[in-house]
């Protein structure tokens, strides 16, 4: 089993990345008796390193394991981790320990950016009438010093499919510890992921939840703006209490979508994926080329390059 935490604080961390199935991931790990959840999904703790900015007490940190009882594995999940490069991995090993296990996600970029683009817009956070193309020319002036301001996550879009670009610091620190699932076997094959966590994290596969994963944060349309607004700010001020009840969420969630949900399909033109693509190409390579010397095998297609 993972070695003892420190305190009340996470030993197993899902640290990346968005739209990639993390809620689901993290929302059926729950329902694992070996296993602690955080009290709101994202604690977004450590963030605060990525922006350069410090870190909130370490008693603020442990108050969302404040129910976790005895149980051996303390498990979080804010995505946007992955993102912090080495001084957040510096933050979290010192806060967590050495023994902290971490695990990301990852998923072919291209549907990965048109996912986290519709649910920008789907948390308010950028127009609805705005276009793919509209978006991806406004994301394309900001440079390195303007996503050091946290307002600017909405454009990062594109920027957050570079998987190169952000997965040598955990690499590096956590080595062993650091578990890379593939968002296309979590989707495919959910029982046979979920039993494999289970046994890296040294506890009962059989603890495993019989119905496969979890259907979470699926990015849905709206009728009304307004009931949207509200909808959204209900959910983060009672998220503490809905992940204690996830039944009662689920119906709530289920009530909501019949009353104000609609299907959200992004128009994206075959010419603008196919250039996205493209642009994913070089980034996917050294990216295939980090796992293979990491020994993480096999690699879904989308990191194939004779396939592409």
């Amino acid at each position: 089993m993972p070695s003892a935490p420190r305190g009340l604080r996470a030993n197993t961390i899902i640290a990346g990345v968005n739209k990639a199935g993390t809620t689901s991931l993290f929302v059926s790990l729950q329902s694992h008796p070996q296993i602690a959840t955080s009290s709101v999904k994202e604690s977004k703790y450590f963030l605060p390193a990525r922006y350069g900015q410090p870190l909130d007490r370490v008693s603020v940190y442990e108050s969302y394991f404040a129910r976790a009882g005895d149980r051996p594995v303390r498990l979080e999940a804010t995505p946007a981790y992955f993102y912090g490069g080495a001084p957040l991995v510096e933050q979290m090993l010192a806060v967590c320990g050495a023994r902290t296990k971490v695990m990301v996600v990852l998923r072919e970029p291209v549907s990965r950016l048109v996912s986290f683009f519709a649910y920008q817009k789907a948390r308010l956070r950028i127009p609805t009438e705005m276009t793919i193309e509209e978006y991806l020319a406004h994301a394309d002036r900001l440079g390195d010093a303007d996503f050091l301001d946290p307002a600017n996550e909405r454009w990062f879009a594109f920027r957050g499919g570079c998987y190169a670009d952000f997965l040598a610091p955990w690499r590096d620190t956590f080595g062993d510890d650091l578990r890379v699932v593939f968002f296309d076997d979590l989707t495919t094959q959910p029982d046979a992921v979920l039993t494999d966590i289970a046994r890296w994290l040294g506890i009962d596969p059989n603890g495993c939840p019989a119905s496969g994963l979890s259907s979470e944060n699926r990015t849905t349309g709206f009728r009304s703006r307004g009931f949207q607004r509200v909808a959204l700010t209900a959910n983060d001020r009672l998220e503490r209490l809905l992940r204690r009840n996830p039944r009662f969420k689920e119906r709530l969630r289920a009530l909501y979508y019949r009353i104000n949900g609609q299907a959200q399909r992004e128009a994206v033109p075959d010419g603008v994926r196919a250039a996205l693509r493209a642009r994913y190409d070089e980034p996917n390579d050294r990216l295939a080329a980090q796992l293979d010397a990491m020994g993480v095998a096999p690699l879904p297609a989308w990191l194939d390059t004779a396939a592409r």
